[in-house]
């Protein structure tokens, strides 16, 4: 089994899933003809799901991980490209963030093809914590690093915000 093929196949299934999923929004979007020009809507979105996650309000949606039942039945590729899939979809797995309901909705106002980009950078965004394991050359390791990260919500809180910054920036 190969690390390196697993990452690249949740790559290419977090990217293509999301690009897609999100494309789907886009042009339903499109076909209801959402208001596209009003910069103010994302904004409100981006704003009030940084609100609800600031104060610690549960998003709603599944409360399932990726099924580990594939460890060991499956090739390293497809297991990367399932798992992905599911992440880069972002409403089949634990929904963390209001920020993955206020990416829904963006994608809806901003139409194609401008959603299948956020699509993109949404499963982008869900694979980067992989590149973090590159070195890492046995179970037991992935296991200690997983331990390192689960300390680590403090610090996602801010990155998340940070998130929802830089979003504000580029929609505004």
């Amino acid at each position: 089994m190969s690390w390196q093929r697993t990452v690249v196949g949740f790559f290419f299934g977090a990217i293509g899933a999301g690009a897609a999923f999100f494309s789907l929004l886009g042009l339903i979007g499109d076909v209801f003809s959402v208001d596209r020009l009003n910069p103010w809507l994302p904004v409100g979105v981006i704003v009030a799901a940084a609100v609800l996650d600031w104060a610690g309000v549960r998003a709603p949606g599944p409360h399932r991980q990726v099924s580990e039942d594939w460890l060991g039945r499956y090739r390293d590729w497809v297991i990367g490209l399932g798992f992905g899939t599911q992440l880069g979809l972002g409403f089949i797995t634990i929904i963390p963030s209001f920020g993955t309901w206020a990416m829904y909705l963006i994608a809806v106002a901003m139409g194609l093809p401008l959603a299948a980009v956020i699509g993109a950078a949404f499963g982008l965004g869900r694979s980067l914590l992989l590149i973090s394991t590159r070195k890492v050359g046995s179970p037991s390791a992935l296991a200690s690093l997983m331990d390192r990260f689960n300390g680590a919500e403090r610090h996602a809180r801010r990155v998340a915000f940070a998130g929802y910054a830089l979003v504000l920036i580029m929609v505004v």
